[in-house]
């Protein structure tokens, strides 16, 4: 059976930690592929968020140079809002049963996994892949093989072994807004285009 993993963010912008994540949960549990999945209009999200297509072109310069890493349109070309059970209900359709779907998230969200639309059938679609943040008391911890994150019992679910980074997308932004470089926080792709647009900028 094939693995692939699904990352599904804003990318508000991409940046260095998404990278670094996609690649850890890869290389430790074996995946495939991994697809990026650009979300469009995320109904929890709707603040200082770039143009979706802007978003979408910076996730692929970022992910270019990687075989084992996919930019998906997935939810960009789908109407509505940007719910991950039809994401992954579209993802089964697509790849059929002789893959098994991994869910990547961070673990700032495991608190409000159960409260996403058809949490129950999400968990029927896929193995959760959780990725603990660094810049807060770490909302899920390591556990052992037959273990699984905490907040996700019921769940096939697993934790991501990588070394966190104090780097985000708000912080990124930041940088921007006050005229600073952000080369290093995103890749010199990425910083291109943030460049050559004035994204973020005033």
């Amino acid at each position: 059976m094939k693995e692939l993993g699904l990352f599904c963010g804003t990318f508000n912008p991409i940046h260095w930690g998404h990278l670094l994540i996609a690649e850890s949960a890869r290389d430790q549990f074996q995946l495939d592929k991994v697809l990026f999945i650009t979300c469009a209009n995320p109904p929890h999200r709707h603040n200082d968020l770039l143009n979706m297509e802007d978003r979408h072109q910076m996730v692929q310069a970022a992910v270019s140079a990687n075989p084992c890493f996919e930019a998906s349109r997935l939810e960009l070309d789908r109407p509505g809002p940007s719910y991950t059970v039809d994401t992954l209900r579209a993802v089964r359709k697509n790849y059929g049963l002789n893959v098994r779907l991994n869910l990547i998230v961070g673990g700032d969200n495991v608190p409000q996994l159960t409260q996403w639309h058809d949490f129950d059938e999400i968990i029927q679609l896929c193995r959760i892949m959780v990725a603990p943040r660094a810049s807060s008391t770490p909302v899920v911890t390591t556990r052992s093989a037959d273990q699984e994150p905490e907040g996700l019992r019921g769940a096939d679910a697993v934790v991501i072994d990588f070394p966190p980074v104090q780097i985000s997308s708000s912080s990124v932004r930041e940088h921007l807004r006050q005229g600073r470089s952000v080369l290093y926080m995103v890749t010199p792709e990425v910083n291109r285009l943030l460049l050559e647009k004035g994204h973020y900028r005033p």
